[in-house]
């Protein structure tokens, strides 16, 4: 889930995006997410538990959630596992799937995003035990973007078989050279 109403002059329809929220009529997108940072949310629908400090190991009988590929939940009479692990596990799955892999045909791998590539392994590693905390996850994956170069984090996102053909390329790093002069930072400060 995005909180994308940073990038409209009006607020648009959660319903219909291309309408106004009072339906006086379409909105249309006033900013782009480099100059108007998008907070992007992961969602549970509702499938979260509270778990205490105190309450230790936090254990939860599987499987729960939309991914039933988690390991854990393959074994005959899954025994309790921790839902944190699942939830590592999950968003490594959600990022192989939607940028390094791809799901089918419909959804595509994503060219320029290999640097993810051992991070997620280890998130998805079938052994829950060996897989990172979430905090370890953010400080390596902050650790890896501080690593690229100012290209890779302006590239386009382009599906693996895509190309934005000589126009389309000259339009994107036109438009990146000129956020670079304005002094846009190629990641926004969210905070």
């Amino acid at each position: 889930m995005a909180g994308t109403i940073s990038l409209f002059n009006v607020p648009p329809h959660p319903a219909q995006r291309f309408m106004r929220l009072d339906y006086r009529g379409e909105v249309s997108v006033s900013s782009s997410r480099t100059k108007k940072p998008v907070k992007y949310y992961l969602i549970d629908f509702d499938l979260s538990k509270v778990y205490r400090p105190e309450d230790v190991p936090h254990l939860r009988r599987p499987p729960w959630g939309g991914d039933k590929s988690v390991p854990e939940f393959s074994l005959p009479n899954a025994p309790p596992c921790d839902p944190f692990a699942v939830d590592v596990y999950c968003i490594g799955n959600s990022i192989r799937e939607d940028y390094l892999d791809g799901r089918d045909i419909l959804e595509k791998a994503k060219k320029g995003f290999e640097f993810m590539r051992d991070l997620v392994n280890d998130m998805t590693n079938s052994d829950p035990r060996k897989r990172p905390s979430m905090t370890d996850v953010v400080t390596r994956f902050e650790g890896i973007v501080k690593g690229l170069d100012d290209k890779k984090l302006r590239s386009p996102v382009l599906n693996i078989d895509e190309d934005l053909g000589i126009f389309g390329k000259i339009k994107h790093w036109a438009t990146q050279w000129t956020y670079r002069i304005r002094g846009i930072p190629t990641i926004p400060n969210t905070q």
